[in-house]
């Protein structure tokens, strides 16, 4: 990683004014660790990291991975991948918990001069795709989350504490909870995506920055205990769009909660913020210090979305294949115009382009179709083998609609781009469209 990445955290002066005596850490789980006892237990394992050598850091494998972390980062010129060996394709010697050497030759990064992270991106399938940027950049992403995207939503202070429900592998919560905790020595908590009950007890007496998924966030609020507070909470969701009914249970359920829209993938970072969604019309605007604009576009404004700055890879890698070349910018995974304020709207996946029956559809444009319904809450859009072999759309709804409901409202687009198959769940009972992440 190298050391002087971790200089500043090696001092007590990020700790926020008024708390500097007290004991700031990591709770996961029932388990507790300081976060001084954490680097002290990485500088114990640092003898056994190899300067130039590679290595790998299971991200679900509690505090131990964060001491991991830190062995490796007090290292110079040592490559850290925040995967688990076994989601990489990897085989590699584990020389301490969450701790794995993988081979040499195995992560083609050694020519770099510079320090490097990697981590998967959370729509990995087969092979998993890793992007690459420069850990010295660390503590500049943390500063920038903390300036750019958490200041507008806590004008009384920046969070006294940070947490989530999200797996740490996914990038939006290492970089926009585990960074920012880290170098400014905040309280960071990771609670199971089916209880949030530490973060209503944070919430008594904390201004908490949340991060989470629509799906899990909607799914939580509804057992929500009816005193619960969250007025001292600003809950940021990721995942593309935020519907109106989701916003209006969450509001309804988190009573006080500041709900955001966070969009961005593990590429580029957070690219827009929204903090009044629910209009279904955008993502927000640009996050500051992010330059972000479009490439290709057509006489309607639509390009693929380019982003530079805080936050984004410098290149992507398949374990065993050849890394892109080194980048200044990124080239993000969606088509999306701007707006007349300078909102960015959504206009479906680069890749995203399927052929059904020799006809090209695109299921993001079916998807934004009906979320345009009243009462829809969220939509996935698939092509689907049946077991004679032909292919047909199916659509799964949530929400309070049923499928004539859906299938009436699809009557305008093109016969092609109609699901054929609709299936329809409410809110209540969603949990078993969902993955365990949140995705349907």
């Amino acid at each position: 990683m190298g050391r002087p990445a971790f200089q500043r955290f090696l001092t007590s002066r990020h700790i926020p004014a008024g708390r500097a005596a007290a004991v700031t850490g990591v709770r996961w789980g029932g388990d507790f660790a300081a976060w001084d006892d954490l680097l002290a237990a990485g500088r114990d394992t640092a003898p056994q990291i190899r300067p130039g050598g590679a290595y790998a850091v299971d991200p679900a494998a509690g505090p131990s991975a964060l001491a991991a972390l830190f062995a490796v980062a007090v290292v110079p010129e040592t490559v850290l991948l925040w995967a688990s060996p076994a989601g990489l394709g990897i085989t590699g010697r584990r020389i301490a918990p969450a701790l794995h050497e993988l081979p040499e030759g195995a992560v083609p990064f050694g020519a770099e001069q510079r320090p490097l992270w990697g981590v998967c991106t959370s729509g990995s399938s087969g092979t998993p795709k890793v992007a690459v940027g420069h850990a010295d950049e660390w503590e500049q992403i943390a500063l920038h989350a903390e300036a750019a995207m958490y200041a507008d939503a806590f004008p009384e202070g920046p969070p006294e504490a940070l947490a989530t429900c999200l797996p740490l592998g996914f990038s939006a919560a290492f970089f926009m909870c585990v960074l920012p905790a880290l170098y400014l020595k905040r309280d960071l908590v990771i609670h199971p995506p089916y209880d949030w009950s530490p973060l209503y007890e944070l919430a008594r007496e904390r201004r908490v920055l949340a991060l989470g998924v629509p799906a899990l966030a909607a799914a939580a609020c509804l057992s929500a205990p009816p005193d619960a507070d969250l007025s001292r909470v600003a809950l940021y969701l990721g995942g593309g769009h935020l519907s109106a009914p989701r916003v209006e249970l969450i509001r309804r359920h988190f009573t006080g909660a500041h709900v955001s829209n966070l969009y961005g993938t593990a590429e580029t970072g957070a690219i827009a913020l929204d903090h009044d969604p629910g209009h279904n019309e955008h993502v927000g605007r640009p996050v500051p210090g992010k330059a972000v604009w479009l490439t290709g576009t057509d006489e309607r404004g639509i390009g693929t979305v380019a982003v530079a700055g805080p936050g984004c890879c410098r290149r992507t890698w398949r374990p065993g294949g050849t890394p892109s070349a080194p980048a200044d910018h990124v080239t993000g995974t969606d088509y999306g115009r701007f707006d007349s304020d300078g909102n960015l709207c959504l206009e479906g996946r680069v890749d995203g382009a399927e052929k059904l029956a020799g006809v090209l559809v695109r299921p993001r444009e079916i998807e934004r179709h009906i979320l345009a319904l009243d009462g829809v809450s969220d939509v996935r859009v698939t092509v689907e083998t049946a077991p004679n072999g032909l292919e047909h759309l199916a659509a799964t709804v949530v929400g309070a609609v049923g499928p004539d409901t859906v299938r009436a409202h699809c009557a305008d687009l093109p016969e092609q781009h109609r699901p054929s198959r609709i299936r329809c769940t409410s809110e209540q009972e969603a949990a078993s469209v969902y993955s365990s992440h949140g995705k349907l």
